[in-house]
This record gives C-alpha cells, sequence and structure tokens, in this order.
C-alpha cells in the first residue's frame, strides 16, 4: 500500500485545477472591483506585516516569550492577515458583486474580470504553498530525522516526480537550486565546528577583512543585535542596508563562491590542507 505522501502527491494536480476553478468561479461571483482588491491585499499583505514586526519588535519580544524572532514573526503574520480581511471587507461593503450589477456589457466586465482576477489569486496561492512545502522539506533534510522531518521530506520528493513535479517546477518560481542552498545553510549553522570552518574558508576571511564588513561587525547595535540571536533587528539594521547599497559589497557578493563554501565546511573529516584563495 502506497504512503500518503505520494497518494496525496499524485492527486495533486486535479486539487489544483480545481481549486483554479474554484477560484474562477468566485472571481466571477464577487466581480473585477471586489476580487481585484483581493489580490492586491493579498500582494500587499506581506510587505505590511514585515513593516509592523519591524515596528512592535521590542512589544513582540515581550509580548510572546518565544526565541527571536518568533514573536515578530506571529505579530507580522496577524498584521498582514488583519490588512488584508480589512481591504477584503471593505470592498464587499463599498462595491456591487456581479450579480448586482444591470445586464449587458457591464455585468460581463465585472465577471469576467473577477474571474480573470481569481485566477490570479488561485495561482499566487499555489505558488506560495508549493515554496512553504519544498522550503519546509529543505529545512527537514537538514534536521533531527525526526518523524514529522521524514513525513515531510517523503511528500517533498513524491511531490517532485512525475507529472506532478513538471506541474511543480512549472508554478515556483524560486530555482530548485535554492532549496538544496538552505538546506546546507542549516546543517552548516547548527554546528559550532561545521560554522568556523565556513568562516575559515579563504574566500570567506577576504570576504569578512573588507573594511566595510569589518565595521558593520564593529557596530555595537549590531553585534549585540548578533549576541542575541535577534536576527530581524540584524536583516532590518541601517548599518547592513548602507553597506548592502555599496557597489564594491555586491561584487564581492556576486562573485563569493558560496556552494563551495558550504561544501567545503560541510566536509567530514575536515580537508587538508585547506584550499588556497
Amino acid at each position: 500500500m502506497p504512503e500518503w505522501p505520494l497518494v496525496w502527491a499524485s492527486w495533486l494536480p486535479l486539487l489544483a485545477a480545481l481549486y483554479l476553478c474554484f477560484e474562477i468561479w468566485r472571481g466571477w461571483r464577487r466581480g473585477l472591483v471586489r476580487h481585484g482588491i483581493s489580490v492586491v491585499a493579498l500582494l500587499t499583505a506581506g510587505g505590511i506585516g514585515w513593516i509592523f514586526a519591524w515596528m512592535t519588535g521590542p512589544i513582540s519580544d515581550w509580548v510572546i516569550p518565544l526565541p527571536l524572532p518568533a514573536g515578530r514573526i506571529i505579530f507580522g503574520l496577524i498584521a498582514g492577515l488583519a490588512f488584508y480581511a480589512t481591504a477584503v471587507l471593505l470592498a464587499s461593503l463599498l462595491f456591487k458583486k456581479t450579480s448586482q450589477q444591470g445586464a449587458g456589457i457591464v455585468r460581463l466586465v465585472y465577471g469576467f474580470g473577477g474571474a480573470f482576477c481569481g485566477l490570479i489569486f488561485g495561482l499566487l496561492v499555489l505558488w506560495g504553498g508549493v515554496s512553504m512545502l519544498r522550503t519546509m522539506r529543505a529545512v527537514a533534510e537538514a534536521g533531527q530525522g525526526t518523524p514529522a522531518d521524514v513525513q515531510l521530506m517523503a511528500m517533498k520528493a513524491s511531490l517532485e516526480q512525475g507529472l506532478t513535479g513538471q506541474l511543480v517546477e512549472r508554478v515556483d518560481i524560486v530555482p530548485s537550486d535554492m532549496y538544496g542552498l538552505i538546506t546546507k545553510l542549516i546543517q552548516v549553522t547548527r554546528s559550532p565546528e561545521v560554522t568556523a570552518r565556513f568562516l575559515a574558508y579563504p574566500q570567506t576571511q577576504q570576504l569578512l577583512q573588507q573594511p566595510q564588513i569589518m565595521s558593520l561587525f564593529a557596530d555595537p547595535a549590531v553585534a549585540k543585535a548578533a549576541e542575541e540571536g535577534d536576527y530581524f533587528s540584524l536583516l532590518t539594521s541601517p548599518k547592513l542596508a548602507e553597506i548592502a547599497a555599496d557597489p564594491q559589497i555586491q561584487e564581492s557578493f556576486a562573485s563569493f563562491p558560496f556552494e563551495k563554501a558550504l561544501d567545503y565546511a560541510l566536509q567530514y573529516p575536515p580537508p587538508s590542507p585547506s584550499p588556497s584563495p
């Protein structure tokens, strides 16, 4: 008897098609303006959540006693969902649905426009779901081999086979190689010894010894955030944004052999001698 991830994945194309049909039908009923606002709100909700999480960082850390940045992610998710729900509610109150339009060309425009917006909305949801599942599987591959990790890996493996795999590759705009990098990156950061090997890689040392990078680590706020594991503050640091905009730094990161550095760090036993720069 096939395992449930394989059975589930074999039905994915049909389920995806049925979901898209549902969204097209729902878009026809809601109309061009209502469902168009839903699409824009869905695209905007992520940015709203990010900004809200950044603005309420200290408050979320105090209200939600979880390791950083879990509290901020939860606050941001709540803010994004609240924004989306409010936008959809206002659209429903202020604008008519297709059946409320007078018969004729206006109703057809509302219906077909809403159906098109429904298709876009459905594709966005499917893309987000597929990318999230594949990212979770990449994280599971770097995990401890728990039953949940095994199920996620089996689901993702079956998801990428045959016709289903072709559909996933077309829907997901994230390059497949990126998921492998995520797995390796998590494996490197889980072990202090492996992290040290990554930092000792010659090209990594050359990158870290650039004056702009050294000034970043010398910043007290950045050093404090790194010590506390406050990655959200690190990513939103003005100093980091300033350095990231430097053309020289951009060129250095563009030419940095990131995957080779990860592979070097993950070799066991450690390679000897170390590669030359």
